[in-house]
């Protein structure tokens, strides 16, 4: 058996391989301007600013379940679901967070905005 595998597996006189060759990469692409000179810099670091002055609220006890979601009686179903869904998205990434009162808060949030969408959208 292992007379075969070493006929098998010795080299075989003949012509050389040639070198393996690798095709030429492209060139990288040009660099993204920088974010000073970007349009919309100043709209992602607004953004930014408004997330964390939300995110640094906490639950007020008193308020309505409204209150909570920003929900106002002039809006129309279509602003209260995209509503709705704004808040969801936020909390419902929060209440993965390794801190346990942001965890904590976002389940709370998340129960209010279930019971927001089976009274308003059901």
């Amino acid at each position: 058996m292992f007379s075969f595998l070493k006929n098998l597996f010795k080299p075989r006189p003949g012509p050389a391989r040639p070198p393996l060759v690798l095709p030429a990469h492209p060139p990288p692409h040009p660099a993204a301007p920088p974010k000073a000179n970007r349009p919309d810099a100043g709209a992602s670091r607004k953004a930014k600013e408004e997330w964390a002055q939300q995110a640094a609220k906490r639950i007020n006890p008193d308020a309505t379940p409204e209150q909570l979601c920003g929900i106002e009686p002039d809006m129309t179903q279509e602003q209260i679901s995209s509503q709705l869904a704004l808040l969801y998205r936020r909390h419902n990434r929060a209440a993965s967070s390794l801190e346990a009162s942001l965890r904590e808060e976002a389940e709370i949030m998340l129960d209010v905005i279930a019971t927001m969408r089976q009274k308003h959208l059901a």
